[in-house]
């Protein structure tokens, strides 16, 4: 089941301009009654990019036959840091 959600997510976001490399991680759930969730992370080669394909992309039916079906939640990566970048320090 691996490797069908990497092809899957792949196949979904490569053509988009800018596409750089996708990783999928599976994540189990931590307590009873909770579900596994995958976490799909893909990298673009700059914001602009990522922005056109997660508009593309935001809220995606998986099956578009079932009503149900789980939709696709897009997000930016959230840091716990600043980039030295980001903080007007330059690195050396």
């Amino acid at each position: 089941m691996e490797k069908k959600n990497y092809f899957f997510m792949l196949d979904l976001f490569r053509p988009f301009i800018g596409f750089k490399e996708i990783r999928v991680v599976h994540k189990e759930p931590r307590r009873s009654g909770d579900k596994a969730m995958v976490l799909c992370f893909v990298e673009f080669n700059d914001a602009r990019c990522s922005r056109t394909a997660m508009d593309a992309l935001q809220g995606y039916k998986f099956d578009d036959k079932k009503l149900d079906s789980p939709t696709l939640r897009i997000q930016f990566a959230h840091f716990p840091f600043r980039l030295p970048s980001a903080l007007g320090v330059v690195p050396h």
